[in-house]
């Protein structure tokens, strides 16, 4: 046998190109890069697709000069799964990052998505060195943000061209890239790569559904009607299937992918009896895309559960304080 010690950069470059195309975060792009000069030669930097902040067309046009320089801003937001260099036990923090047009970031919270003030006495280091932490990238989540630089309005006049969910699919072997994104009035609009403007998302024959959710998940797009009925999109904005709930009546219902892979819905609810202030049913089933409906399940082993508007994810509730049971999180 030989124990003759190997160095990275003897790895196969047939066997570096397999690991390579697993690659789909900027975070692991970035960590392979690092290891030796041979591997990053194999590995070209990331590229983001679409490459944010993108500027996007009103979806309503208007011959109103007021609107004249008006546009859409997607934005991409970044939740992080964070060890600390002096930590001996496999506990994580949760850090969300959005990336402003001059290159800076912003800390959010990971829920309600609100912008985390640093205070002026607070002493930061001027270089942070990402390799000594232990980085992984959980999700990430988009927002569109109304943007007019020659008429600037109030809060309360953008509110009404906010969107309460936004998704990109993308394809990374020609970067081109689909956006769903769904407006106050619940509508589901839709742009590609390419388009100049945005088209109107519809089930069969029907405009007047509303739609409650919208989520990325395997390459398909599954959006949630108000019948609680998941319909899946294609490419050309068509609905596939249709996966129904296990409840149509309830409160919200959000779609999320767990740490298996598979599709959940999680249903928050109010009941009659009240159960204390703040308090609600929540009830988690999965999707069963063979049977084409949802399906209750009893447990989804020690997750916690985090349902922002942005995005939702799941992580390991051991790995995050050492604790046991599900938690689910929600603004």
């Amino acid at each position: 046998m030989d124990d003759e010690i190997r160095m990275w950069s003897d790895l196969p470059q047939e066997l570096v190109e397999k690991i390579v195309d697993c690659l789909d975060t900027e975070t692991d792009v970035l960590r392979f890069r690092a290891i030796c000069s041979s591997w990053r030669s194999l590995t070209r930097p990331f590229k983001r697709s679409p490459c944010t902040p993108l500027k996007l067309p009103l979806i309503s046009k208007t011959s109103n000069p007021f609107f004249k320089d008006a546009y859409y801003s997607l934005i991409e937001r970044n939740v992080y799964r964070i060890q600390l260099p002096e930590s001996t036990e496999p506990r994580f923090r949760l850090v969300k990052t959005e990336r402003s047009s001059d290159g800076k970031l912003c800390i959010l919270n990971p829920v309600c998505g609100r912008r985390i003030k640093i205070l002026s006495e607070t002493q930061l280091p001027k270089l942070l060195n990402t390799l000594n932490f232990r980085i992984s990238e959980v999700c990430k989540g988009y927002t569109l943000r109304y943007m007019n630089s020659t008429n600037p309005m109030g809060s309360k006049k953008k509110a009404k061209y906010n969107f309460k969910k936004v998704i990109v699919s993308r394809n990374a072997k020609n970067d081109e890239y689909d956006i769903m994104a769904i407006n106050i009035h619940d509508k589901v609009w839709c742009i590609k790569t390419g388009d100049e403007k945005w088209t109107l998302a519809s089930y069969n024959w029907t405009n007047y559904l509303n739609y409650l959710d919208v989520v990325n998940h395997t390459g398909h797009i599954y959006v949630v009607d108000e019948f609680r009925r998941s319909l899946a999109f294609d490419s050309m904005l068509k609905s596939t299937e249709i996966i129904c709930p296990v409840y149509v009546d309830l409160g919200q219902f959000y779609p999320v992918e767990l740490y298996n892979g598979e599709l959940f819905s999680i249903d928050t609810y109010r009941t009659r009896v009240p159960l204390g202030k703040g308090c609600m049913w929540i009830d988690i089933s999965r999707f069963d895309k063979q049977r084409k409906k949802c399906v209750r399940t009893n447990t989804v082993d020690n997750q916690i559960i985090f349902l922002s508007h942005d995005c939702t994810f799941s992580i390991s509730a051991e790995e995050f304080d050492g604790s046991k049971g599900t938690r689910v999180f929600l603004k």
